[in-house]
């Protein structure tokens, strides 16, 4: 009897684990990757309805195309890198229109700690990386 109860415990462990680290970015497809994104910074930058409608979009797009550079990497880590500084450096020009420059230095603030912190695509789905949490 307690070794079920061990081994049920220890199944619910690893399964809390992987779902922990799914919800952290990785293993999500680039749409839920852009509207988890997309939440954090309408709670982040007090985005309007309006705003928050084109910064998804906007996050969509570029959550396709970082995952179509990491596909066409070829485990090359120094191409996917070049290829996602591009990317975000296209996302950040288009989130600029939309935001108001309070919110997107603010903006700019955030993705600069998940950067720190995570590294280009680390760790999460956050920033325009996809980097980590707030």
């Amino acid at each position: 009897m307690k070794i079920k109860i061990l081994t049920a415990a220890l199944l619910l462990m690893v399964t809390a684990t992987a779902n922990a680290q799914k919800e952290g970015g990785r293993g999500m497809d680039p749409a839920q990757r852009a509207q988890q994104q997309t939440t954090m910074m309408t709670d982040s930058l007090s985005l309007s309805a309006k705003q928050a409608e084109k910064v998804k979009a906007i996050n969509l797009k570029y959550a396709n195309k970082s995952k179509e550079a990491r596909s066409n990497s070829d485990g090359d880590r120094d191409k996917m890198k070049a290829s996602m500084e591009t990317i975000r450096t296209e996302q950040n020009a288009e989130l600029k229109k939309v935001l108001t420059q309070e919110q997107y230095d603010r903006w700019q603030t955030i993705s600069s700690k998940q950067m720190k912190r995570y590294g280009p695509g680390g760790g999460g789905s956050y920033g325009p990386g996809g980097g980590g949490s707030k």
